[in-house]
């Protein structure tokens, strides 16, 4: 019999960054917030709310440097927080890329190669951009693994049972 109270493994769930993040700003090995945008419907059953927190790491940042090279950004959805319980996630991906000066400085330095050598070097005083992500920037992530959501009364009563009325007893 399937599980009714399921999320499957790999199934998309939509993230909101709830802070700021950049590869100038943002430090490897730092944590983060962010929240579900949407709830995590299966089988027409709410199983997790929207706006339920979840904490994600920035697994490595390096600024913007010299010679146009673009700031280094990698971040990790780690879990959402389902009641008392880590619902993990994997395959975080943010549909946002800094963009890099090398091609500027490619041309700046083809057009000065005649000029003198300091001329030509102030090509290298260019940088990359660095990656920014302010608060509120979506993001979509998969589920870990197979995770089975708590009921939400704690009790083991699926929804359809607790939200049923009580029948008035019959007699005289």
């Amino acid at each position: 019999m399937p599980c009714e109270r399921c999320i499957p493994a790999l199934a998309p769930v939509d993230l909101v960054l709830d802070t700021d993040l950049g590869s100038k700003i943002s430090k490897t090995g730092e944590t983060f917030s962010f929240h579900l945008a949407a709830p995590i419907v299966i089988g027409g059953h709410e199983l997790v709310p929207a706006g339920t927190p979840g904490q994600g790491e920035v697994i490595h940042a390096k600024k913007a440097g010299g010679s146009g090279t673009a700031g280094e950004l990698v971040l990790a959805a780690r879990y959402l927080s389902v009641g008392s319980q880590r619902l993990r996630l994997r395959s975080m991906h943010i549909a946002q890329r800094s963009e890099d000066a090398i091609g500027k400085i490619d041309a700046f330095n083809a057009a000065t190669v005649m000029s003198p050598v300091p001329v030509a070097l102030v090509g290298f005083a260019i940088t990359g951009r660095n990656n920014v992500f302010p608060k509120g920037t979506p993001a979509i992530a998969k589920t870990a693994e197979v995770f089975q959501v708590p009921p939400p009364d704690g009790s083991g009563a699926t929804s359809d049972q607790s939200t049923r009325p009580a029948t008035p007893p019959v007699g005289p």
